[in-house]
């Protein structure tokens, strides 16, 4: 099933190409009357008469599904599921009928618009019902000999009537697959957006919390296969409760997304920057040792400290203490490489903050002290 917006969307681009199979259809219709004025047989003047006023009824239809498509509050989610399925019948009674009408059986090739509509709206027992009564009644007709009649106005001059449907069908389900095509470049491009939406932090735009999982894990296996340096970086914003007590949380949030910018303008291109949650932040350094690691850190460390927050409104300064890591053989999981990082933050905020702090060595997973959180 689509949302809602995605299928109002989709109708009113089906709405929009059915003017265009109908100006194709009216140039076929309009050679035939030119053609049809110095033949006597009035079932021919008849029947090509029903088909301008089946298709006059079928452009009268379609500009009011487009203008029903147009008006949120009349094109809810049901509505444009039962205003598409009606545009496929119509389209396809409309097709039907002015190939009988018109005695060019070239034309049902044009149920294949209305068929690949379903089939691209989801809709397949439809589709199979098109599909279905569309060959039954072509079949029919061609049993009983319809498409051979002599009155039809196909048949007063065959060449033009397979030039005409020739060039019409192709025309046609041209610009039915140009449509598609664009359709499928904006289901490519929203995909990408609902993967941003769901790996970014909407605040910092930052990559988050879930994404860092699958990264880290990542970069983990890839340097304990090759035997590469790795470094992780955690680090979180000094008193930021306070700050948040003291300016508002507005200005916290202000604080949080300039501090996410400086850090993706002030980090190597290699490095992955993730909000982890709250007032921490992340960074994953590949191909990095811990010293090198370390005085990349103290060098963003400083900048942070000299940097004025929240310029706007109210200025603000602000610090952050970082733990580091590196990556050695003790480390089994992500998980032990992260454990790690964040001790080494903790040291940090007891040494007493605005400082940059290097993990031990692991070791064996013995806990030996059971480590209360420094708010």
């Amino acid at each position: 099933m689509f949302a809602h917006g995605e299928l109002n969307t989709r109708l009113a681009h089906t709405l929009r190409f059915n003017r265009f199979l109908t100006i194709a259809i009216i140039i076929n219709l309009f050679i035939y009357s030119i053609q049809d004025s110095g033949n006597q047989s009035m079932v021919c003047h008849i029947l090509l008469s029903l088909s301008w006023i089946i298709l006059g009824l079928y452009i009268i239809l379609n500009e009011i599904l487009l203008w029903v498509t147009s008006k949120p509050d009349l094109s809810s989610q049901h509505s444009c599921e039962n205003l598409s399925e009606f545009n496929t019948i119509l389209t396809t009674v409309m097709i039907v009928s002015l190939t009988i009408f018109t005695g060019n059986s070239d034309y049902i090739f044009l149920s294949l618009i209305p068929l690949i509509q379903c089939i691209s709206y989801g809709k397949t027992k439809l589709s199979l019902k098109i599909f279905i009564g569309c060959a039954v009644i072509i079949f029919f007709a061609n049993v009983f000999g319809w498409f051979e009649k002599e009155f039809l106005i196909s048949n007063q001059n065959v060449i033009l009537t397979k030039t005409l449907s020739f060039l019409t069908v192709m025309g046609v389900l041209t610009y039915l697959v140009k449509i598609f095509n664009s359709v499928i470049e904006f289901a490519g491009n929203k995909a990408d957006v609902l993967h941003n939406m769901a790996t970014t932090d909407a605040l910092t735009g930052l990559i988050n919390r879930r994404e860092f999982n699958r990264r880290i894990a990542e970069e983990f296996s890839r340097a304990k296969r090759h035997n590469s340096q790795l470094s992780l970086a955690l680090f979180d914003i000094d008193f930021f409760k306070k700050i948040n007590d003291t300016y508002g949380h507005h200005a916290g949030d202000v604080i949080l997304k300039e501090l996410g910018s400086l850090i993706s303008n002030k980090t190597r291109t290699s490095d992955v920057a993730c909000r982890y949650g709250g007032e921490e932040f992340v960074l994953i350094l590949p191909e990095t040792s811990q010293v090198e690691a370390y005085e990349l850190l103290d060098r963003l460390r400083e900048i942070v400290a000299e940097e004025i927050f929240n310029k706007s409104a109210k200025p603000i300064k602000a610090t952050i203490s970082v733990g580091v890591a590196q990556l050695d053989l003790s480390d089994k999981t992500p998980v032990d490489f992260c454990e790690r990082a964040d001790k080494a933050l903790y040291r940090a905020k007891e040494g007493g903050r605005n400082r940059v702090e290097r993990a031990s060595l692991g070791l064996p997973k013995i806990e030996l002290v059971y480590r209360k959180k420094v708010s």
